[in-house]
């Protein structure tokens, strides 16, 4: 599972380090405030991301989603006439690089709409509001995405509502055998919350709650005393919204305590990056891996068709987060799209993406599915569309976990607060 705000301190907490900068992929015509698609024109989109900087390690594959929707799109024709293309922008990992990719996309470019996978993209939106420019993305980078104002913003797994409990993650655990359960997070707007959300859940499931710990610092795997108040409590099952060198380093101080554990679920890790370590893969055997949707490995018509679309553009193994975020994002764009008719304007596309209640990303998100007019719907604690997905890791490969994808509705009364 990627707790979605899991899965989202999974990226806004994700980090780190080298990439390239943005070019264009493919051009075409395209209209900027208000004008017109007319008929036949190319609808031109633009992606930010991080490709360099210290988050670039986990968005430098971003344009492999975007292109694989684009190409896919095109080659079955289009939308009500219209070819697709994109360039893509560089924030550099930081707000103020963010702010100046979306000029770029604006002023130079001329982008319909925005596809955003970036841990810096609240730099942007100011930006984008002003210019009426559309974007849609995973929603893991700030507060904006919830925020009512701004119009212009649509979050393609749904928008996480950091101060409730969702009853999915303590039902998970409980059918998985856990009795005691456990959570880390960091001392932040999204990781800690996701954490207390864990907890909450589990004694709503009728388990107990060892161990909960909000203050981490941020990567760090200094986890020692972390694992014997674990140890003490009895901890058999635990989600960590954090990093993977955190949560491995934690993982591991159990396992070295003789500590068994039902349950051991991160919200990052899971896609092709990991598996091109052979040290990441031994340290994360047995261990599950919270996906953005269903996982590629749960072959469904929904992942054959991604799974397809991505090997087109080279993505030969499991896709990483970034590439599943721009993808899902660049298919909420197609939705709209389609929902906006022949010459869609950037407003009368926006109107009709918002009246839009049941997107799943081609059944990605399913059983899920995002509310566009709803800004608070994933209730903390639960993954892409209020449901959690994941894959355990055996041997070389990710399997989808038993049980899962599992969806759940926000615990009443409670929140994560004290």
């Amino acid at each position: 599972m990627r707790t979605k705000r899991a899965r989202i301190a999974t990226a806004a907490v994700a980090l780190l380090a080298t990439g390239i900068t943005a070019c264009s992929s493919a051009s075409g015509t395209s209209g900027s405030g208000g004008a017109n698609q007319s008929a036949g024109a190319t609808i031109k989109l633009g992606l930010i991301s991080d490709l360099t900087g210290p988050f670039s390690s986990s968005f430098t594959s971003s344009e492999k989603g975007i292109k694989a929707y684009v190409q896919m799109i095109n080659s079955e024709g289009g939308i009500n006439g219209h070819k697709l293309s994109y360039v893509v922008a560089d924030t550099a990992s930081t707000v103020t690089g963010a702010q100046t990719a979306a000029q770029e996309l604006v002023q130079r470019d001329k982008v319909f709409a925005v596809v955003d996978d970036s841990a810096a993209f609240s730099g942007a939106e100011p930006y984008l509001l002003q210019q009426g420019i559309p974007v849609a993305g995973g929603a893991f980078d700030g507060p904006e995405w919830n925020v009512a104002k701004n119009t212009n913003l649509f979050a393609s797994t749904g928008v996480t509502d950091y101060n409730s409990v969702n009853a999915a993650v303590g039902k998970f655990m409980k059918a998985h055998g856990v009795t005691t359960c456990g959570a880390v997070g960091y001392p932040n707007a999204t990781a800690g919350p996701s954490a207390v959300a864990v907890v909450k859940s589990c004694v709503a499931a009728g388990l107990k709650n060892g161990y909960l710990n909000t203050q981490v610092a941020t990567g760090s795997t200094n986890v020692g005393p972390i694992a014997l108040a674990m140890q003490k409590a009895g901890v058999n099952g635990i989600v960590l919204p954090v990093v993977v060198s955190t949560g491995f380093a934690l993982l591991g101080a159990l396992k070295q305590l003789g500590v068994k554990l039902k349950v051991a679920l991160l919200s990052t890790g899971y896609g092709g990056d990991l598996l091109a370590s052979s040290a990441a893969v031994q340290a994360g055997q047995g261990y599950m891996f919270s996906s953005v949707g269903q996982p590629i490995e749960a072959n469904t018509a929904a992942t054959q068709k991604m799974k397809a679309a991505l090997a087109k553009v080279g993505v030969a193994s499991t896709p990483t987060f970034a590439e599943q975020e721009s993808y899902i994002a660049t298919a909420a764009i197609a939705a709209g799209l389609k929902a906006a008719g022949q010459n869609p304007t950037q407003k009368s596309f926006m109107t009709a993406l918002r009246k839009i209640s049941n997107f799943n990303a081609d059944g990605l998100l399913s059983p899920g599915t995002v509310n566009f007019s709803n800004l608070s719907q994933n209730a903390g604690g639960a993954g892409a569309a209020g449901c959690i997905f994941a894959a355990q890791l055996e041997g070389t490969k990710f399997v989808p976990v038993q049980g899962l994808p599992m969806c759940g509705q926000k615990v009443a009364g409670l929140t994560t607060g004290a």
